[in-house]
């Protein structure tokens, strides 16, 4: 088995209405992509990741578009890194996270905030089943964060992994976040998000030697300082990857997010698979250390 899930996320900030506009675009989309925010997939890197060495880790590069036409506002593509580099032990692992993109139709850059994370050893509870503990904080090295005053995101999370055989896998990780802003509300009025819970769910397939399915989808809770009310969202991700050389993956993928309900187009309308509005396509490389 192989490879990582692409993952892209943040960004600089604008003063004038229209730069806020094509940031804003950009964001939507990158945060369509960074629902596991510069993180790869759990059972591909575990399948791939040398079992001898005491350092693990991946530098990943990868292209991304929506179906917009290039004249059109709303239309994205993109040109990403990330990597990721761990030590573990029996005490468990440390890893250090981060990446950056460079949106080729608007000419913007964006930087990624940087995720220290300790892990846990795996704990097993029973043949199939494993469990791993999470405790992590996003430093804010991106100009976003620096520029709205984000001290630090500490997010703890689990993985609850089923691995009943070598061609399938699945994990199921509950995660919560909390961002630590030295303001409650930005210089433009918009309100930060106080906390957000995330619950993924990831199946893997490989269903030919070196080739790979992996669908993955999360529902997310966010909550923004001095509000009770939610934002819900859901997301969605397809990927087939193959491994054509030892520690190389390649792969293809579509990110789709949006609302189980969609208040703005009536009660008959909700999530789709596929939707223009939201949907973003991508090719990645990854090479694991």
């Amino acid at each position: 088995m192989p490879y990582k899930n692409s993952s892209h996320l943040r960004v600089c900030g604008c003063a004038d209405n229209k730069c806020r506009q094509v940031i804003s675009t950009g964001l939507l989309f990158a945060t369509l992509l960074s629902n596991s925010a510069v993180a790869d997939n759990e059972n591909v890197a575990a399948a791939i990741n040398s079992k001898t060495s005491h350092w693990s880790g991946y530098v990943s590069a990868s292209v991304t578009s929506n179906t917009f036409e290039q004249s059109a506002p709303s239309s994205y593509q993109a040109v990403s890194g990330s990597g990721r580099i761990g030590y573990r032990d029996t005490w468990g692992s440390i890893r250090v996270s981060t990446g950056g993109e460079i949106e080729t139709h608007h000419n913007e850059s964006y930087f990624y905030d940087t995720f220290l994370e300790y892990r846990t050893p795996t704990a097993q509870l029973g043949d199939n089943w494993s469990y791993i503990g999470s405790a992590g904080v996003y430093l804010p090295t991106s100009h976003t964060s620096k520029e709205n005053k984000l001290r630090a995101a500490p997010r703890l999370a689990g993985y609850l992994f089923y691995r009943p055989s070598q061609n399938w896998n699945f994990y199921i990780s509950p995660r919560i976040k909390y961002n630590a802003y030295q303001y409650e509300t930005g210089r433009h009025g918009e309100h930060f998000v106080e906390h957000r819970i995330d619950i993924l769910a990831d199946m893997t397939w490989q269903f030919i030697d070196n080739w790979y399915l992996d669908i993955n989808g999360s529902y997310a809770m966010a909550k923004a300082f001095n509000t009770n009310r939610y934002d819900n969202r859901f997301t969605i991700s397809e990927e087939i990857g193959w491994s054509f050389s030892p520690n190389w993956v390649a792969a293809i993928g579509h990110n789709n997010s949006g609302y189980f309900y969609d208040p703005d187009r009536g009660a008959s309308h909700g999530f789709e698979v596929y939707d223009e509005r939201n949907s973003v396509f991508y090719l990645s490389i990854t090479k694991y250390l």
